[in-house]
């Protein structure tokens, strides 16, 4: 699928992943409607969008309330706005031992992660359905192939998000609707902080993830783990030899680092 010309819909759009991932897509020549939780998050965004002589539409949405999701897609039909990609860039990382927190946390990652996706391509697709081509783009992990300790929450939402992109790209397949996810590793953002990374989890820059995007997009590819090389460790491994990898992550101490890592990370969590 061609990006030039195109309108695209994402999620997080006011910082890290998000934020490069609309400035690289404006240089395809896309036009941005960017949400985040608030307008002021996106300034920056916007700023650099329009510098590159593309138009970038703001909304604030709370993506953790579905109330705010169904008024978020009503205003965008409201002021003619139109879209032929949609990424689900948003997210939360809570990490540290699962009894470490009040579940009021781990609630708003489900929220957030899995259901806030959910519920937006189900109020997006009737739009995406109405263009010759479209995509959707879900913003997944590798803690969605491989759970680990001190993110138990994280690798279930992330799960969740693989197996409905999976199930929704064969529901699709005939249509003109292609449907990607994307699993990184630990990316270079602020989401990390304090987090070591590991033989399973090495540190990546976001612009890698930021290039898998958009090749899903215009491949329509369906997974894409990145780096790519992890699909050994994070998915043949673990399916050939269970016992070994688990004792060998265990051994490795692969996640120990989010098992400490959730005072740093709190920023990440919005009330």
């Amino acid at each position: 699928m061609d990006i030039s010309g195109k309108t695209v819909l994402i999620t997080g759009a006011g910082m890290g992943i998000g934020a490069l991932t609309c400035i690289e897509l404006a240089k395809a020549g896309a036009n941005i409607i960017g949400v985040d939780i608030q307008k002021k998050e996106m300034n920056e965004t916007k700023k650099q969008v329009e510098a590159l002589g593309r138009k970038f539409f703001p909304y604030a949405c709370d993506l953790s309330r579905p109330d705010n999701i169904e008024a978020l897609v009503r205003q965008i039909g409201y002021d003619k706005l139109t879209f032929h990609i949609l990424i689900n860039n948003a997210g939360i990382a809570p990490s540290g031992p699962y009894l470490s927190q009040n579940f009021s946390t781990w609630e708003k990652a489900i929220s957030i992660n899995i259901n806030a996706v959910a519920k937006l391509t189900y109020l997006c697709l009737p739009v995406l359905a109405n263009h010759t081509k479209a995509h959707i783009v879900n913003l997944a992990s590798v803690a969605g192939k491989f759970g680990s300790e001190g993110t138990v929450i994280y690798s279930a939402t992330k799960h969740a998000v693989v197996g409905f992109s999976q199930a929704l790209r064969m529901e699709l397949y005939d249509s003109n609707i292609g449907v990607s996810w994307i699993c990184p590793t630990m990316v270079k953002t602020r989401m990390i902080d304090g987090v070591k990374p590991s033989f399973f989890t090495p540190i990546i820059e976001p612009i890698l993830v930021v290039k898998a995007i958009l090749t899903s997009i215009r491949k329509n590819r369906g997974e894409l783990i990145v780096p790519s090389r992890l699909r050994f460790s994070v998915v043949v491994l673990p399916a050939l030899f269970p016992k070994f990898s688990l004792w060998l992550a265990v051994r490795m101490k692969a996640s120990k680092g989010w098992l400490l890592a959730n005072k740093g990370l709190e920023k990440n969590i919005p009330k």
